[in-house]
């Protein structure tokens, strides 16, 4: 199973402008935008009861803005309300069927609801729009909807069209190391983790992930070298209870 994190973003609401919005806009209109906005930053700083009330009130104040109900989707993901979060995402995509922001938003909270066919499409619509700016984290979400699904070699096609945009791409490095492991193909396996290293920290995912290279390459030095950093490093954790059971099965 991927221990990648689907990419869920509401970056394009916080960066600067919003889809589809005229330039002139009644005052209701401009109170929404200013409580969306609001909304989609207590979102990301997970404060959901604030986020909430700010959602809440942009659409009263302009139901038909596609990116309040795309928040508003998000938000109930968040709460664990599937059904809200589809009707949401529905909605939103009914007001701005092309908005790739959305789209790929939609697709990771399928892929996460076990709808993986259905993710997979909607991540690459939103990777083939010319005019979303991140094609390779949907790409990526396409991807590791695939591996979730159990289809590897489809999700190491997406996995290395992310990495064609984006080389340094963490996500998609560390995917393409789980993908190679999983194969028995370790030399391809430790490049894609070193060069995930060269741009982000350790943590125990990656350090787990080493050691298990480095026994499929028989390097037990190198094995041995990340099994001591993760036990000192994250003692509790999961990766580390996996480490220690491998090693009593092992002895």
């Amino acid at each position: 199973m991927s221990r990648a994190a689907l990419v869920l973003s509401v970056a394009w609401l916080l960066g600067g402008c919003v889809s589809n919005q005229p330039k002139e806009m009644s005052q209701p209109d401009r109170a929404a935008e200013i409580n969306l906005r609001l909304a989609a930053d207590y979102l990301a700083k997970g404060n959901l009861m604030a986020a909430k009330e700010k959602i809440d009130k942009a659409l009263e104040q302009n139901s038909r803005n596609a990116d309040a109900h795309a928040v508003a989707a998000l938000l109930y993901d968040r709460l664990n309300d599937p059904a809200k979060a589809e009707s949401s995402f529905q909605r939103a995509l009914s007001l701005d069927a092309k908005n790739p922001n959305i789209m790929n938003n939609y697709a990771a909270v399928l892929c996460k609801n076990g709808r993986y066919d259905r993710g997979e499409k909607y991540a690459l619509e939103a990777a083939g729009n010319p005019l979303y700016k991140t094609p390779e984290l949907a790409y990526m979400n396409a991807g590791i909807c695939q591996r979730q699904a159990g289809n590897l070699p489809r999700a190491e096609e997406h996995y290395r069209r992310a990495l064609n945009i984006k080389p340094r791409l963490p996500g998609a490095l560390f995917e393409m190391a789980e993908v190679e492991l999983s194969q028995a193909s370790y030399l391809p396996a430790r490049a894609f983790l070193e060069r995930y290293l060269e741009v982000n920290k350790t943590s125990p995912a990656t350090l787990w992930l080493g050691v298990r290279i480095e026994r499929g390459l028989g390097n037990t030095t190198g094995a041995n070298n990340y099994a001591a950093r993760l036990k000192n490093e994250y003692p509790t954790a999961v990766e580390t209870k996996e480490l220690l059971e491998s090693e009593r099965t092992l002895k």
